[in-house]
C-alpha cells in the first residue's frame, strides 16, 4: 500500500513539473506569464489609440512580443504615425517600439492594386512550407510590400522576402521581420 501511495505521489509531482516547465519561456517562445503580459500591453496600446482622436485604431495593427511592440498598418499622415508611436511608448510595460506604419495610398486605384498584391503575397507565403504565415503580416503601399512580425529563423525572413519579391507588380519589399530570439536579447 505504501508503494502505491509513493508511486501516485511521484506521478503527481511529475505532472506538476511538466506543467510548470511548459509554462516557462525561452528565447524564442514566451512563457504563459509573458504572453499574458504582452496581451495586456497590446490591449492597452489599442485602447490608447481608440481614446485618441488623432489615431485610427482600425488602421494600425499592434503586435507585442516580450515587451517589444511592433506597429504596422496605414495612417493618413506623418502626424498620425508620430502620435501612435508616442502613445505606445507611454503604455506601461512597453520596452521598445518598432514603427512599421506607412502612409495610406492617395487614390482608390492605388489601393485596389495594393490589395491585390497583398493577397498574392499572402497566398505565396501560405503555400510555402518554410514560412509560417501566422507570424508574418503583409501590407502593401504603392507597390512596396511591408513584411512585419516575429519569426524563429533568419532563413524564414529571407524566404518570405524572396517570395514577396517574385510576386507580379511588387516594386520593392521591406522586411521588418524580427527574430524572436533577437527581440528577447534586446529586452
Amino acid at each position: 500500500m505504501a508503494r502505491l501511495i509513493e508511486t501516485r505521489t511521484l506521478c503527481v509531482i511529475t505532472v506538476l513539473l511538466v506543467g510548470l516547465i511548459g509554462c516557462a519561456g525561452s528565447v524564442r517562445q514566451e512563457s504563459t506569464g509573458e504572453y499574458l503580459d504582452d496581451s495586456a500591453i497590446t490591449t492597452r496600446v489599442k485602447s490608447a489609440f481608440v481614446a485618441d482622436k488623432q489615431v485610427s485604431a482600425l488602421g494600425i495593427k499592434v503586435v507585442t512580443f516580450k515587451g517589444t511592440v511592433q506597429l504596422s498598418g496605414f495612417a493618413n499622415s506623418q502626424q498620425e504615425i508620430d502620435r501612435a508611436v508616442q502613445l505606445t511608448r507611454e503604455v506601461a510595460g512597453v520596452k521598445s517600439v518598432k514603427n512599421d506604419i506607412l502612409r495610406k495610398p492617395q487614390s482608390s486605384g492605388e489601393y485596389l492594386v495594393d490589395s491585390i498584391i497583398t493577397a498574392k503575397v499572402k497566398a505565396a507565403l501560405l503555400a510555402d512550407k518554410q514560412v509560417s504565415m501566422l507570424d508574418i503580416k503583409v501590407e502593401t503601399v504603392r507597390g512596396t510590400v511591408l513584411l512585419s512580425g516575429f519569426v524563429d529563423s533568419r532563413q524564414e525572413i529571407d524566404r518570405a522576402t524572396e517570395l514577396a519579391r517574385k510576386v507580379k507588380d511588387v516594386k520593392s519589399v521591406i522586411a521588418n521581420i524580427e527574430l524572436k530570439q533577437s527581440s528577447a536579447q534586446g529586452s
